[in-house]
């Protein structure tokens, strides 16, 4: 059986200043991205937005050939 990592998306989760919630979507992450490289962006995004970063989470998924 051959499993094959398909590219993953980057969701991140904001708090904004009125208390509301944004959620914002970077697609086609790469499956060997390393994880700490997936922190620095985030956290280098959410310095230029000027938002407070609430969660991150890396979403994947696999495929399996017979």
């Amino acid at each position: 059986m051959t499993v094959l990592q398909n590219p993953g998306r980057l969701n991140m989760v904001f708090t904004l200043s009125d208390s509301s919630i944004r959620r914002e979507r970077i697609g086609n992450v790469i499956p060997t991205a390393l994880d700490q490289d997936l922190y620095d962006i985030t956290v280098a995004i959410a310095n230029l937005l000027n938002d407070v970063l609430f969660d991150i989470r890396l979403a994947t998924s696999k495929t399996y050939a017979a």
